[in-house]
C-alpha cells in the first residue's frame, strides 16, 4: 500500500531544510549586527533580531539568539569579547612584579580629572548591568561615572552613592543622567533613585534628566514593544506599551549617552584636557623607566 503524502504539507526533510537556512539567516544577521557595533549583551542581540523579524519576541526566541550566539562563538564566527556580560565579575587583588611595573599601569591608565575643570558635575545611572556594558566605552571616555542600579537599588547602595556625590560635587550644580527600561516598575526605579539622592545629600542641587526609554523614542526609533505585565502591581498606574532599553540599537544609545554629556563640556577644555594627558603620561612612562633602571 503506498505511503500517503499529504500536499502541502512540509515532510521532516523539508522541515531540516527550512530551519537550516532560518539559523542561517539568523547567523549572518546576527554577525553583521556585531561586526557593526561591539561589544553588545545578548539581550541587546535578541532585540535587533526581532526588530529584523528572525525570531519571536518570546522567551523562546531570547533562547535561540542565546544559543546560536554561543555557536557562533565557539566555530569562531564571532570573536568572544564581542558579547558582554557585566552581571558577573571576579576579585582579584591587584600585584605587581616591581615598583617600576606598578608606575608603569599608572601610566598606561592615567586620567586628569575633567570635571574638576567644569562648572559642573556629571554622573551616568543606568538600571542595569547589560545596559552598563554598552554605554560603559561612552562614559570612561569622559570620565563620567557609572552607576548600574541592577533594579531597585538597595539603601546600602544608595546612601553612600549619595554621599558621594556630595564630595563629587563639590559645591556645583550635579547632574544625573538616566537609561532604564519603560515599563511599571522602570519608570518607578528612577524616581526612586533621585528621591533617595536627594534626601542623603541635600547639599548638593541635582537635576535628574531620563535619557532613554521615554514614551516618544518607542514610535520615532520604531522600537519593539508588548504589554505590561498584569504580574507587576504597578501596572494599574501605568498607560500605554512597554519597552526595555536593550531594544535602543547600540549605535543609538551610546550617540545619546554621548550628546547628552557633551553638552557640559566645553570642546576647548577637553582638547587641552587630552594634550595634558599626553604629557604627563609620558613624564610617568619616564618615571617607570629610572624607576626599573635603579
Amino acid at each position: 500500500m503506498p505511503a500517503t503524502v499529504l500536499i502541502g504539507v512540509p515532510n521532516k526533510q523539508q522541515r531540516v531544510r527550512r530551519i537550516k537556512a532560518e539559523i542561517d539567516r539568523l547567523w549572518f544577521a546576527m554577525a553583521e549586527e556585531l561586526a557593526e557595533h561591539h561589544p553588545q549583551s545578548v539581550r541587546h542581540v535578541y532585540y535587533r533580531m526581532v526588530v529584523r523579524d528572525l525570531v519571536a519576541k518570546t522567551e523562546a526566541g531570547y533562547d535561540t539568539v542565546q544559543t546560536q550566539l554561543v555557536k557562533m562563538r565557539r566555530c569562531g564566527l564571532v570573536p568572544y569579547d564581542w558579547i558582554t556580560d557585566g552581571t558577573r565579575w571576579a576579585r582579584r587583588v591587584k600585584t605587581y612584579g616591581s615598583p617600576a611595573d606598578a608606575i608603569a599601569e599608572v601610566a598606561r591608565y592615567y586620567r586628569r580629572n575633567l570635571w574638576d575643570q567644569t562648572p559642573v558635575y556629571v554622573e551616568a545611572w543606568c538600571e542595569s548591568d547589560s545596559i552598563a556594558g554598552v554605554i560603559v566605552d561612552v562614559t570612561a571616555e569622559y570620565s563620567v561615572p557609572l552607576f548600574p542600579a541592577k533594579g531597585f537599588s538597595s539603601l546600602g547602595f544608595l546612601y553612600p552613592s549619595a554621599r558621594g556625590l556630595v564630595h563629587a560635587a563639590n559645591g556645583r550644580p550635579a547632574h544625573i543622567l538616566y537609561i532604564g527600561d519603560w515599563d511599571p516598575s522602570g519608570k518607578v526605579i528612577p524616581e526612586k533613585i533621585e528621591v533617595e539622592l536627594r534626601t542623603h545629600a541635600p547639599e548638593v542641587e541635582i537635576h535628574f534628566q531620563r535619557l532613554a526609554v521615554n514614551p516618544d523614542q518607542i514610535e520615532t526609533l520604531n522600537l519593539p514593544s508588548r504589554p505590561a505585565k498584569v504580574s507587576d502591581s504597578r501596572t494599574k498606574s501605568f498607560s500605554g506599551e512597554t519597552v526595555e532599553a536593550e531594544a535602543v540599537p547600540v549605535g543609538v544609545m551610546q550617540a545619546i549617552v554621548r550628546e547628552a554629556i557633551e553638552e557640559f563640556i566645553e570642546p576647548r577644555l577637553l582638547e587641552a584636557v587630552e594634550v595634558a594627558e599626553e604629557s604627563e603620561r609620558e613624564v610617568l612612562h619616564r618615571w617607570a623607566k629610572q624607576v626599573g633602571a635603579r
